[in-house]
């Protein structure tokens, strides 16, 4: 396995993306990019994610944790075909949009 990009949020390999910090208390996700279906670029506002530190809020997206969410504009939504879609506040935006949008073609 080859580490693409890694923060303290996101790692992305050759064949997956984990998402560290997705489970309470604490746990990480992985999810191969084949099961990604889709990666949108989505702006984040005072009542649309960027206050929730972790879960749900009103939209059906599933944030993991990030204390520095709150400074954060835009977030990555992955949807893999069910009604919650997952939220993710990498780092490095850009280099992750990238990473997805070629992977998950």
């Amino acid at each position: 396995m080859t580490v693409l990009y890694e923060d303290a949020h996101v790692v992305c390999d050759d064949d997956a993306l984990t998402i560290k910090r997705y489970y309470f208390p604490v746990g990480s996700k992985r999810i191969p990019y084949s099961e990604i279906r889709r990666v949108d670029d989505t702006p984040m506002g005072w009542l649309t994610g960027k206050l929730r530190l972790w879960g749900m809020g009103p939209a059906p997206y599933w944030f993991h944790l990030d204390m520095e969410r709150p400074g954060k504009d835009r977030c990555l939504v992955l949807d893999r075909g069910s009604f919650v879609k997952i939220a993710l506040t990498p780092d490095d935006h850009e280099a992750v949009l990238a990473l997805l949008r070629e992977r998950t073609r």
